[in-house]
C-alpha cells in the first residue's frame, strides 16, 4: 500500500507499450495519456540523456506505446488533424524496441513522476546507463521527488550520486554501508556535511566520491605516485595468483590539498591512508595539517620529536635538500631515533612517508625526472621481481596491510 519497489526487471517493463485491457489506470503511461504537461517534463528529461524525445502514442488502439525520435511539432497540428500527427509519431521507433538504457532512464522516471505510494525504494538506478546519463538520473530524482514522498536509494556509482548531490536539495542524505562478515555498519552523512564537501571545487570535480565504493582509499601527492603504487600492488597478487585487495589510488595534485581529502573521507567512514614524499617533514605548518586530519595532537605526540629533527637539520648547509634525495639515511646524530619515533606515530594513524625521499630514489640508476622514471620502470622491470625493487614492495605491502 505504501511502499513500491524498482527492481531491475521491473525497470525494463514499466516502459513497455500498455496493453488498454489489462487494467491501465494506476499504470504510469496511462497517468503520460491524461497530462501534457507531465508527458513534456518526461520527454524533455529524456532529450538531455539521450538526445531524442520520448513520446506518448495515445492514438493507438490496442496498446499505449511510447516512441524516440524527433517528435513532430504539436503546434503544426489542429484538433482535427491529430490523426496526420499521430501517424507521424508511429513512424517513430517504439522505446521499447531500443537498448535497456534508455528503457531502464525511462522507467524509472516513470514511476517516480507518477507514483502514488510514500516510499519508493530503486536498486541499482546507474545500471545499463552511461556516466553521465547515471549523474543526470540521479539530479532529476532529486530535484522531482515529492517533499511527502521518500525515495531509497542503493547505488555503487559515484556518477549518480553526484548528480544527486548536484541538485543542491535539503532533504539528501547519503548512507554508507560497510559489511564486515554479516553485520552492516553505517556511517551517515547530513545534508550540512554534504554542503560543506561538495562547496570545495578539489571534491566536486574529482573521483574523491569514488572512494567510498572501496575498502580503502590510498591519497598520493601525484598520478604518477598512484600509477606506480598501484601497478606494484597489481604485480604482486598476479605473482601470487591472487586478488588484489579493494584499494583506490588517487591524487591531490600536491601536499596541499592532501588534509580536504582525508578530512572528507573520514567523515564517510571510509579507511583513507596518505603517502607523500619525504620532504613534507621540511614544512612544518602543512606536515601539522595533515597530521591533524588523521587525528594527531601535535604538541603531545610529535612536537618534541620534531624538535629534535629540525635543530638537527637546520644546524647544516642544504640539509633538506640533500635529505630529499635520501630520505631517512640522511639524518645522524639523534635525529634518527627522533624520527623513529615520528615515523611509528604517522604511520599509526596510516600517513605514509616516502623512506627514500621521494619514488625516483626507489631506483637511482634512473636518471629521469619523475614522469620519465615511472614509464621506465613499468615497461622495463618485472616489478614483482626486480631486485632493486624489493624496498619498494616492501613499502607498499605495509600500505596494503594496515588495518585500523
Amino acid at each position: 500500500m505504501f511502499v513500491k519497489f524498482i527492481d531491475t526487471e521491473q525497470r525494463l517493463t514499466t516502459s513497455k507499450a500498455l496493453q488498454r485491457m489489462n487494467q491501465p489506470e494506476a499504470h504510469p503511461i496511462f497517468k503520460l495519456t491524461k497530462s501534457e504537461e507531465l508527458s513534456q517534463i518526461l520527454s524533455t528529461y529524456f532529450r538531455q540523456a539521450f538526445n531524442v524525445d520520448l513520446v506518448v502514442n495515445r492514438n493507438e488502439t490496442i496498446d499505449i506505446p511510447l516512441h524516440v525520435g524527433e517528435a513532430p511539432d504539436t503546434k503544426a497540428y489542429t484538433i482535427a488533424t491529430q490523426d496526420i500527427y499521430y501517424a507521424e509519431v508511429a513512424k517513430l521507433s517504439r522505446l521499447d524496441e531500443q537498448g535497456d538504457g534508455m528503457r531502464s532512464f525511462a522507467s524509472i522516471l516513470l514511476d517516480t513522476l507518477t507514483s502514488e505510494h510514500s516510499i519508493t525504494l530503486i536498486d541499482e538506478p546507474e545500471a545499463f546507463l552511461h556516466p553521465p546519463q547515471a549523474r543526470l538520473l540521479g539530479k532529476m530524482l532529486a530535484n522531482n521527488n515529492p517533499s511527502k514522498r521518500q525515495l531509497f536509494i542503493s547505488t555503487h556509482s559515484e556518477h549518480f550520486l553526484q548528480g544527486l548531490i548536484d541538485a543542491g536539495k535539503e532533504n539528501i542524505t547519503v548512507i554508507r554501508i560497510n559489511r564486515a562478515e554479516n553485520i552492516n555498519q553505517m556511517s551517515i552523512l547530513q545534508n550540512t556535511e554534504i554542503k560543506n564537501l561538495w562547496s570545495n571545487p578539489l571534491l566536486r570535480y574529482s573521483n574523491i566520491l569514488s572512494g567510498l565504493f572501496y575498502e580503502k582509499v590510498v591519497v598520493c601527492e601525484s598520478d604518477y605516485d598512484c600509477l606506480l603504487y598501484k601497478s606494484v600492488i597489481d604485480a604482486i597478487y598476479e605473482s601470487r595468483d591472487e586478488i588484489a585487495p579493494d584499494i583506490m589510488f588517487t591524487h591531490c595534485g600536491g601536499k596541499d590539498r592532501i588534509k580536504t581529502v582525508v578530512s572528507a573521507l573520514r567523515a564517510l567512514n571510509v579507511t583513507v591512508v596518505a603517502v607523500t614524499d619525504f620532504d613534507l617533514l621540511n614544512d612544518s605548518s602543512k606536515f601539522k595539517e595533515i597530521t591533524a586530519a588523521f587525528g594527531v595532537d601535535w604538541g603531545t605526540q610529535l612536537a618534541t620529536q620534531m624538535k629534535v629533527i629540525y635543530d638537527n637539520m637546520n644546524a647544516k648547509t642544504n640539509s633538506w635538500v640533500n635529505i630529499k634525495s635520501i630520505g631517512k639515511q640522511g639524518f645522524d646524530d639523534t635525529a634518527p631515533v627522533a624520527y623513529e619515533i615520528v615515523e611509528q606515530v604517522c604511520r599509526g594513524v596510516v600517513l605514509f612517508v616516502v623512506p627514500v625521499g621521494e619514488i625516483e630514489s626507489f631506483d637511482k640508476t634512473v636518471n629521469k625526472s619523475k614522469k620519465g622514471w615511472v614509464y621506465y620502470v613499468l615497461e622495463n622491470y618485472d616489478l614483482a621481481a626486480e631486485p632493486k625493487f624489493q624496498i619498494v614492495r616492501e613499502f607498499v605491502q605495509c600500505i596494503v596491510d594496515f588495518n585500523l
